[in-house]
């Protein structure tokens, strides 16, 4: 497996939950399995650093690519997207594999994804991580995207991914597009290299200066990413950020309590309140809290060593030899 080259990995293809799903599963032998979610705008190649490493230290290493995003199947439906459906994408890709419990690690919408998926089937997971994306409890009430931008600007970006035009951006763009959003967090705050953070997000790319690759992103993995959005568009992977009045529904009756060993790990990019963090370890009570410094959103290409080693350090817990 080269990290710099997404085919030198080993791709399977199931049909799990009415959907065609690609996933990568390495060192089927081993019976320690982990179970890789990806967020956006990102595929199963969001974990190419992590994948050998894992595998190398005897792990089963399972990445589906979620449904809407690359090769896997784009329902056109929001209701098709909604927390507990793609939690079940995940135990029905486990069934198929006969995996009967995973330690399951998430970055982004996946980590989102980990949180859920250890709720709605906690028999299957024996532990669970997410990187930058903090546990929520599932909320009593629903709040629209435009009154939670009210409440925290910075989320302003997600109301955009809302949109039409954000759409229309990433398809007809798509390569300016990832050039500009995979940046180390040295770039972050420049203005007219990433526009994700701005409080008025109104574009993406259009009106913005080309920028180029940063070194972050190999050449064959950029063109893997332009290649599988191109071939599908980003319809699907934005219903992620349609889906909120489905996921409230979905999740508003499962216990906010999670009593599995987990690991949060997060960046410089953007510290959490200490409320957050009182949050998670009320609800999260044998939770472990690191932070990965000088790092960005893209925190598992920056400094994948430091990430890899928080990994072995508190996997090794869990599955003890």
């Amino acid at each position: 497996m080269d990290p710099n080259d997404p085919a030198t990995f080993k791709h399977h293809y199931a049909t799990v939950n009415g959907i065609h799903m690609q996933y990568i599963d390495e060192n089927q032998s081993s019976k320690n399995a982990l179970l890789l979610l990806h967020g956006w705008p990102d595929l199963w190649c969001g974990w190419r650093e992590q994948i050998p490493y894992l595998a190398k230290l005897g792990y089963r290493v399972v990445v589906p690519t979620l449904r809407g995003f690359g090769e896997t199947d784009a329902p056109a439906e929001t209701s098709a997207y909604g927390d507990r459906t793609v939690s079940t994408d995940f135990a029905a890709l486990l069934d198929y594999l006969q995996i009967p419990t995973v330690v399951v690690i998430g970055h982004d919408w996946g980590g989102h994804q980990a949180w859920r998926f250890t709720q709605f089937y906690p028999e299957r997971v024996i532990g669970v991580s997410s990187f930058c994306v903090p546990y929520s409890p599932p909320a009593k009430e629903y709040t629209p995207i435009e009154e939670i931008v009210k409440l925290v600007p910075i989320l302003t970006y997600q109301q955009y991914l809302t949109t039409p035009l954000a759409e229309q951006e990433i398809n007809e763009h798509t390569e300016a597009f990832f050039k500009r959003l995979f940046r180390p967090i040295s770039e972050v705050k420049q203005s007219t290299i990433i526009s994700i953070y701005d409080m008025d997000t109104k574009s993406l790319v259009v009106g913005r200066p080309p920028v180029p690759k940063s070194d972050i992103l190999p050449q064959k993995v950029l063109d893997y990413y332009v290649e599988k959005f191109q071939k599908t568009g980003a319809a699907g992977s934005l219903q992620y950020y349609k889906r909120g009045k489905f996921n409230f529904e979905e999740s508003k009756d499962l216990d906010p309590t999670i009593n599995k060993p987990a690991l949060m790990m997060l960046t410089d990019d953007l510290p959490l309140p200490p409320e957050m963090i009182k949050t998670m370890e009320s609800c999260v009570p044998n939770i472990e809290i690191h932070c990965v410094k000088n790092t960005s959103h893209w925190v598992l290409w920056e400094k994948p060593e430091e990430c890899n080693e928080h990994l072995k350090n508190w996997l090794s817990k869990i599955y003890q030899a």
